[in-house]
């Protein structure tokens, strides 16, 4: 097994996200874009909760073996 450590940067963007205007409006939203990015995840048996107004790109990786 490998030891790795390292970051990976993602950038989710949306249009037309309804939530209700209340306190909870940021954990909503936060909610939402990190269950988006599991979901476009290569090994995800999530892919049927894409949604369409939701676009993911990883804008970076830095992942390096941990001795």
């Amino acid at each position: 097994m490998a030891n790795l450590k390292g970051e990976v940067t993602f950038k989710v963007t949306f249009n037309n996200l309804g939530v209700p205007a209340s306190m909870y409006s940021s954990a909503i939203i936060h909610k939402e874009c990190a269950e988006q990015v599991f979901a476009n995840a290569p090994l995800s048996n999530m892919s049927y909760k894409k949604k369409r107004n939701f676009c993911v790109e990883m804008i970076n990786k830095k992942i390096e073996r941990d001795l």
